[in-house]
Parts: C-alpha cells; sequence; structure tokens
C-alpha cells in the first residue's frame, strides 16, 4: 500500500485503483438515484480516467470532489427541447419519464464522462468520438 501523510495531516493514496474503488467512492459523492448503470457500464470509465492522468485512489477522489458540484448542478438543470427529444429518442418513453419523475438524467458512468469533458474540454471530446466510432 502506497500511503503518505504529509505534515500538516493530508493523506496521500498513490495506489492505483479498480472498478470497486470506483464505485464505493461514487456512491459515497454522488446521489443515489444516480446509481443506475452496471459495473461493467461502469468498468469502461477507468481507463478513461487512467487514460487522461487519474491513476491513483487519491486521482480520482480529488477528480470527483472537484466536480462533484457542477455535476449535480447539470443533472438537475432542465434540457433544452433538443436534448428532451433526444433523450426521449434514447431511452425510450418509459425510462425516459421515469428520469423526469426521479429527477435525474445522468447515471455515474455519465458523471465520469462530464467531468472529463468539462476538465480535458476538445481532447476528450476527441477521444469519446474515436472511442463512439464517430
Amino acid at each position: 500500500m502506497q500511503i503518505f501523510k504529509l505534515e500538516h495531516g493530508t493523506i496521500i493514496n498513490t495506489e492505483t485503483y479498480d472498478v470497486t474503488y470506483l464505485y464505493k467512492k461514487m456512491k459515497r459523492i454522488f446521489p443515489k438515484k444516480n446509481d443506475c448503470a452496471s459495473l461493467d457500464d461502469l468498468k469502461e470509465t477507468v481507463s478513461e480516467l487512467k487514460h487522461f492522468g487519474i491513476k491513483s485512489k487519491q486521482d480520482v477522489l480529488t477528480f470527483l470532489e472537484k466536480h462533484k458540484d457542477w455535476l449535480i448542478e447539470v443533472d438537475q438543470e432542465d434540457m433544452d427541447e433538443r436534448h428532451h427529444k433526444l433523450y426521449r429518442e434514447e431511452l425510450g418513453d418509459e425510462v425516459y419519464f421515469d428520469n423526469i419523475n426521479r429527477g435525474y438524467w445522468f447515471c455515474y458512468p455519465a458523471f465520469i464522462r462530464n467531468a472529463l469533458e468539462k476538465e480535458f474540454g476538445d481532447t476528450y471530446e476527441k477521444f469519446s468520438n474515436s472511442r463512439d466510432g464517430v
């Protein structure tokens, strides 16, 4: 285990993480209603995070905490008509209306991808377009 305690009491954990660690941190930091994806879906984001230099337990915790408030705010915003149409077509009526009733849009993997896009901008957008074959 690679844990360092700094003089002022801050603990730095440079140990690498896996999907189980990421999931536990997501559950601790974000609302339960957004816990709506499979571990396999979340597992895909581990390699993306590491690709963008978020390699240790400390890195992932710092990254999630940094973007927490913004992600929750975006998740609660009302979307424009274009996005409503897009999500309704993509999700189907049942899931779409359930999301509206429960007041959320994004599951944990989307939180991570939104944060990566916010943090890395065009570089992440190009990466995700390549990943998705766009």
